[in-house]
Formats: C-alpha cells, sequence, structure tokens
C-alpha cells in the first residue's frame, strides 16, 4: 500500500489549515488572518475531494482510472492555488482546463504523438502564471512523447520499449546543493555537446548555477526548488536528472506535466471510447503499457510533488 502524503492528513484540521495559510499570506496581504479564516475551509474541502477522487482513482478499472486521478489532481492544484491567491476563483474564466485536445484521432493514432494545446484562459495557465510565475504560449502544443521522456520513473520502460531515453542522471557532489555530469555520459560530438549547453544556459531557471569545466558539467542547484524547476527532474528516490535533449523539455515543472498528462488520458477515455476500448483489449501496440506504467507513476509521484509543494524540504 502507498504511504498517504502528509498534507492529505494535516489539513484535515481547519485550524492547522488556517494557520498555514495565515503564514503564507503575511508577506504579501494585509489582515492575514482574514483572508486565511476566509478561505481555510475551502482550501480543506479541495483537499479532502482531491484525495477521495485520488483514492477511489487508484482502486478503479483503467477504463476510467484516468478521468477520477485528473479530478483529483485538479483539486488539490486548486488548494495549491489558494496559498497564493484567496480570491480564487474570481472569475469564471478561470474555471475552464486551460488545454484542449484533437477532437477526433486519425487512423494510426499513437498517444507518444498526440498533442495537448495551452489555452489562453482556464485551470492551467492560470496554475503555471501563479504557482510557478511561468506565461505559458497560447496555442503551443507539446507532445506527449516529450511529456513522458521527461518523467524519471518512466525512464525504464521506455528504454525497454523504445531504446532510449530523454534523461540523464546527475551524480552528488560532496555538498548537497550540487551535482556533476560527465561530458562522456552525454556521448555527444564537440559540436552537438555546444548546442546541448547553449540550450541548458538558455533555459535554465535563475536557481540554477551551471558551470563547465574540462571533462564535467558542474550544477548548483538548492534542494527546496528542484521540484519547481523546468530543466532539472527529480525521482521520488531523489535522483536528479537532466534532459538529453532540453528543445523537447516543456517549460513547466513536473506537477504541471502530471496534470497535462491526466488531462489527456481523461479526455481519451471519455470521448475517444472506441480508441480507448482497442487499447485496453486488443493489447496491439506499445500505447497500453506506456500508459498504465505512467498511470502507476502518476498516482504515486502526483501526491509526492504536491506535498513538496506545500511542504519544501530545505536540506
Amino acid at each position: 500500500m502507498v504511504k498517504q502524503p502528509p498534507f492529505t492528513t494535516l489539513f484535515q484540521s481547519a485550524d492547522f489549515a488556517k494557520n498555514y495559510l495565515t503564514n503564507h499570506y503575511k508577506a504579501y496581504f494585509t489582515h492575514p488572518e482574514e483572508k486565511a479564516y476566509k478561505c481555510c475551509y475551502s482550501f480543506v474541502y479541495y483537499i479532502d475531494l482531491g484525495s477521495h477522487y485520488f483514492d477511489q482513482g487508484k482502486r478503479a478499472p483503467l477504463s476510467i482510472k484516468p478521468v477520477l486521478l485528473f479530478y483529483g489532481l485538479s483539486n488539490w492544484l486548486k488548494a495549491a492555488l489558494l496559498t497564493i491567491d484567496p480570491d480564487y476563483p474570481a472569475t469564471t474564466q478561470v474555471l475552464a482546463h486551460g488545454l484542449s485536445a484533437r477532437k477526433r484521432k486519425k487512423q494510426g493514432y499513437e498517444f507518444l504523438s498526440d498533442e495537448v494545446r495551452y489555452q489562453k484562459e482556464g485551470l492551467f495557465p492560470y496554475l503555471s502564471s501563479k504557482l510557478f510565475n511561468i506565461k505559458q504560449v497560447t496555442g503551443e502544443k507539446i507532445k506527449m512523447r516529450h511529456l513522458l521522456f521527461n518523467i524519471p520513473e518512466m525512464q525504464t520502460i521506455l528504454f525497454s520499449l523504445f531504446n532510449e531515453t530523454g534523461l540523464v542522471p546527475l551524480n552528488v557532489m560532496t555538498d548537497p546543493d550540487n551535482y556533476l555530469l560527465k561530458k562522456a555520459c552525454l556521448n555527444f560530438k564537440d559540436h552537438e555537446f555546444q548546442r546541448w549547453l547553449r540550450l541548458v544556459n538558455d533555459l535554465s531557471d535563475p536557481n540554477i548555477i551551471v558551470q563547465n569545466k574540462e571533462k564535467s558539467i558542474h550544477f548548483e542547484i538548492r534542494p527546496e526548488t528542484i521540484s519547481q524547476l523546468c530543466l532539472i527532474r527529480a525521482s521520488m528516490s531523489g535522483i536528479v536528472y537532466i534532459p538529453r535533449y532540453p528543445e523537447e523539455i516543456p517549460r513547466t515543472p513536473e506537477l504541471l506535466v502530471h496534470y497535462m498528462l491526466l488531462y489527456q488520458l481523461s479526455m481519451i477515455c471519455r470521448y475517444e471510447t472506441e480508441w480507448w476500448g482497442d487499447l485496453i483489449y486488443s493489447f496491439s501496440s506499445n500505447d497500453l503499457p506506456v500508459i498504465t506504467k505512467w498511470l502507476e507513476v502518476s498516482q504515486s509521484k502526483s501526491p509526492w510533488l504536491i506535498n513538496q509543494f506545500f511542504f519544501p524540504k530545505k536540506e
């Protein structure tokens, strides 16, 4: 049985939630106690409803699992918004999903080749802006392949199925804030490495310091910021990764990658019934093991990432 993350238990207390929110609001608002009192029950209810959806999703058959997990994560993310924006939802514009999917799947459809599109308004762009200070490009499309190949826990199955991976692990140095990547691990020619390094520097978060040494690259990353970063990924076991192909990584932290993937799968199982049924019962492609493994990963890691958002570790 998967251990329950602390936030699902701690936020069953309205008093604890109110104190937690008050501490968050002190830096941004006058009368933080009043704002915390006003929205602490909405916060607790979002957490509780999300937990019910998620718990049912873990027990549900594959045919309906993505919908339950998606709505579970959505409610937890709405609770996360209340730590930043006590007036959420101030307008109906932030209530839509904020993403869109292709309405009808073409012949020969493959899940890894499918795309999700950023919308101008809705929950996703609001989460991206408020929680992570990232403005997404309206209309930009992201492939499922690029989302899945940049999840640490998906590397083993993707290598088994496709003989490739999207991430390279970093080695921890003596200081827990410092990581090292040997250039030989990338197996790039010189011009390929120079391009990779330019992309890493261009896409890197201000919280990451990158130093190019003779045979290795050093990264200085504060542990409490890792789950907030777009470029860096961390596994639940504590291994830190960097993308082999930085141009393919979505410009969003992993928590919102889970939202995007669960959104896409929930839309497929709700509206693409024929393809979804064929997937589950025909065993005809690599899509089924990828999707099954992804749902297994997300039902463990989504709560873990949310817990890190609420209680970032300072090591």
